[in-house]
């Protein structure tokens, strides 16, 4: 059969571009052909992204501060747009055709045998602060099969305004699963089933992963920073926890402006490298999901420092894999990662959670 699934596959990161070619293997795994819709809202298309993020953004106060920002913010965009688009056409699979809006889907429906929502924050606000009904598979006929794998709220709780909205587009779906345990609750409270399951990226094994990443050498100890969200206290508290490691500090990021933040600085590398990156190690801090996926498929040690939006997610997996314990409670605690963690226990949990998933995947799309 052909799977067509529609996701956040367009933002310039790195949790994006990997869940979605996550899902694509996944699929193709069962003896199916998977394409993703690329649907790119227009608030998302590249010459728009600054203006989309100081809608929301704290410099959004006056024309100095707005042309400010945008000054400074569109090349960082741009920038990363440009290697991420080399990064989407070398590993994903997408339609030839492009659209912008639900009603564009509706009126040209792409061609499949079963439409999937994947995971990724699809049913939390995008854009410009607004739930898109496209993730929610609007756009698809009532006689069409309509199924969710992982699908994500990335909050615990939706605002009141949404719920008949989101309560009536879930009832159209024939198979709902969902990535977080509180996700799982929120589809609960609406009336309807759901099972949960693991991110995509925990559908490919760590052999599949250890295939892309390059063979080269290590040169010397680091201790890695992948930082998604503000946070000059993570930035300060990576600072003296590689000094007190006696490492380098390096730090990853796709968008340019965090060559300002401490540690050694690499732009944007190609998504192999990333991988690469996190594998070698010797301590890894992250406020980002799938940056602790990765550090857990991986086994590389790593500390958590949850974001301040949207940690649930963080929680989520950090629960299953048993690891709540590498979740940063004080930023003057840099005993967190003497305790090695051994991973035997935790490679067990994910695999049989692997295995569960896999099979569910393969009956919602089966059935």
């Amino acid at each position: 059969m052909k799977v067509a699934f529609i996701t956040r596959h367009t933002p310039s990161n790195y949790g994006s571009v990997l869940q979605t070619y996550a899902t694509q293997k996944a699929i193709e795994a069962l003896g199916h052909e998977a394409v993703c819709i690329n649907y790119i809202r227009t608030d998302e298309l590249p010459e728009n992204q600054a203006d989309t993020h100081l809608a929301i953004s704290r410099w959004n106060k006056n024309g100095a501060t707005r042309l400010l920002y945008k000054l400074t913010q569109k090349p960082v965009f741009d920038a990363a747009t440009k290697r991420f688009d080399v990064y989407r056409s070398n590993m994903l699979k997408l339609t030839d055709e492009v659209w912008n809006t639900p009603n564009q889907l509706a009126e040209n429906l792409p061609n499949a045998d079963v439409y999937m929502t994947g995971s990724d924050q699809v049913w939390n606000t995008v854009g410009r602060g607004v739930i898109d009904p496209a993730y929610f598979l609007t756009f698809v006929p009532d006689d069409k099969k309509k199924i969710a794998y992982a699908g994500c709220f990335g909050t615990k709780n939706i605002r009141d305004e949404y719920k008949d909205n989101i309560a009536k587009w879930l009832k159209r779906y024939d198979h709902i699963t969902i990535r977080e345990k509180s996700g799982v609750e929120i589809v609960k409270s609406l009336g309807l089933d759901a099972d949960q399951v693991l991110d995509p990226t925990f559908l490919m094994t760590p052999d599949n992963w250890l295939e892309m990443i390059p063979r080269k050498e290590k040169q010397e100890k680091y201790v890695l920073v992948y930082q998604l969200h503000p946070n000059k206290q993570f930035q300060e508290y990576a600072k003296e926890f590689a000094k007190r490691k006696k490492m380098k500090l390096v730090r990853v990021n796709p968008y340019f402006h965090h060559m300002f933040k401490p540690g050694k600085f690499v732009f944007c590398p190609p998504v192999e490298d990333f991988l690469w990156y996190i594998k070698n190690a010797d301590y890894f801090l992250t406020d980002s999901f799938h940056g602790t996926s990765f550090a857990i498929g991986l086994n590389t040690q790593f500390v958590d420092i949850l974001p301040n939006v949207y940690s649930e997610r963080n929680r989520s997996i950090l629960q299953t894999a048993g690891l709540e314990d590498r979740i940063l409670m004080s930023y003057d605690n840099f005993s967190i990662a003497d305790t090695p963690i051994d991973f035997t226990e935790v490679n067990e949990k994910i695999n049989a959670e692997r295995l569960r998933s896999a099979k569910i995947l393969k009956t919602i799309i089966e059935e």
